[in-house]
């Protein structure tokens, strides 16, 4: 799962940025925000809020099954669990910070 597809030069020009090897990659979906609540470098911040609530969430047996019954299995894909959340995008999303060009050599 990818936030985005880029061009194969992006990739060359920096191929630290590969973290898993094409090798064994079956497939690419492109989900945006498919990372939450982690985060996506350059995209959105860590949800703090929900990891902190996610404790008192999953103490409790009903607590759990109730946040899974609305958000895991009573949406039909990321685009409804992103809806339930309307405020979401606009308080993760990453501003923009550019890192200076890297010499990598030959």
């Amino acid at each position: 799962m990818v936030e985005e597809l880029v061009d194969e030069r992006v990739i060359r020009s920096d191929p630290n940025r590969t973290l898993i090897p094409a090798v064994i990659v079956s497939a690419v979906v492109v989900e945006p925000w498919g990372a939450h609540p982690s985060y996506a470098q350059g995209h959105y911040d860590r949800d703090n809020d929900f990891y902190v609530g996610w404790e008192t969430i999953s103490r409790e047996r009903a607590e759990l099954a109730s946040y899974l019954d609305e958000f895991v299995y009573g949406v039909q894909d990321r685009t409804q669990y992103m809806e339930k959340q309307p405020r979401l995008m606009e308080r993760l999303k990453a501003g923009e910070q550019r890192c200076a060009g890297v010499n990598y050599g030959f």
